[in-house]
């Protein structure tokens, strides 16, 4: 690699699409490491990676991702019709190594945090999880795996039992409504991860991510495993939640991750960019359900009383 090019995928790719293409940065989807970006109905994600080469992808196509040079590829009639001289030339002299704005360029759009306090003070106000909720009982759960994770779990006074989403310091910023009759997200919260079974002090063996609270409860009773960590993304995946995946993979670097997404092509696309998100990390590697996702599986072992015929590993 020639060290004009090389230098080039070193740059600030988020202050490229800013500056350069007409971007804007939403600031409330973003984490210290990762940047959504928007322009019109496009929405990419820029992160600085391995190595420090700058990336991207776009959430509405999967085969849309790479560096900056496949950024101005993709979109000016591929490498034929726009090779690297070309990329070289585009980007040649552009102001956007610190991030000044371009005159006639939009700013930022810079938007306020967001309100937590009505999600956290319903949090507070449903009442610790004891016994066997009704709801779980019926999603084949057991009463001592519903026990070993109640700390991150609420019953709000519908008998809804409540999945509690928390950053990275350990404080409440929403959580997972699941019951009978209702499944959603709490009103002003944010999807980050749902994690059950994180020990202050212990390195968990292996950290599953999937798509509901109920899946990772299912997951940990199939498994039968308390030396792991089982994590919630409430069935989204943004920016946030990507930073979380990524400082969670950093704090326990020694632990495998398990992507045990739902078995359906949404699974496969959460699961392909986790996969991006921690290029180059070892012990990365996609966990599928049988069925379509852990909560089937466990109701069809409780069904038929035997192990299913592809048990998780353990």
């Amino acid at each position: 690699m020639d060290n004009e090019l090389e230098d080039i995928l070193r740059r600030n790719l988020k202050d490229f699409l800013i500056n350069e293409e007409g971007f804007t940065l939403d600031r409330a989807e973003s984490s210290k490491t990762s940047f959504k970006l928007r322009r019109g109905g496009e929405i990419l994600i820029a992160a600085e990676r391995t190595g420090g080469v700058w990336g991207y992808f776009n959430l509405n196509d999967r085969a849309d991702n790479g560096t900056v040079v496949d950024y101005l590829q993709n979109r000016n009639g591929g490498r034929l019709a726009f090779p690297l001289g070309h990329v070289k030339m585009k980007v040649r002299g552009k102001p956007y190594f610190t991030g000044s704005v371009v005159p006639g360029v939009p700013r930022p759009v810079i938007r306020a945090p967001r309100d937590l306090s009505q999600a956290v003070t319903k949090w507070n106000q449903a009442r610790p999880v004891w016994g066997l909720p009704n709801y779980l009982a019926g999603r084949g759960l057991a009463a001592d795996t519903v026990a070993a994770y109640a700390s991150a779990l609420r019953m709000d006074k519908k008998g809804n039992v409540l999945f509690g989403h928390t950053n990275q310091d350990g404080q409440i910023v929403g959580y997972e409504i699941k019951g009978a009759q209702f499944n959603g997200f709490a009103k002003g919260g944010v999807r980050l991860l749902c994690r059950l079974g994180e020990v202050a002090g212990q390195e968990p063996v292996k950290i599953a991510l999937t798509e509901s609270g109920v899946d990772a409860l299912s997951l940990a009773q199939l498994v039968g495993r308390r030396d792991s960590l089982y994590c919630s993304t409430a069935g989204a995946m943004s920016s946030h939640t990507l930073g979380q995946v990524e400082r969670l993979a950093a704090k326990y670097p020694a632990a495998e991750i398990l992507l045990a997404f739902d078995n359906d092509p949404p699974g496969d696309t959460f699961a392909a960019l986790v996969e991006k998100t921690l290029a180059g990390r070892e012990g990365v590697r996609r966990l599928r359900p049988r069925l379509k996702d852990w909560n089937d599986q466990l109701r069809e072992k409780a069904a038929v009383g035997v192990a299913p015929s592809q048990p998780p590993a353990p």
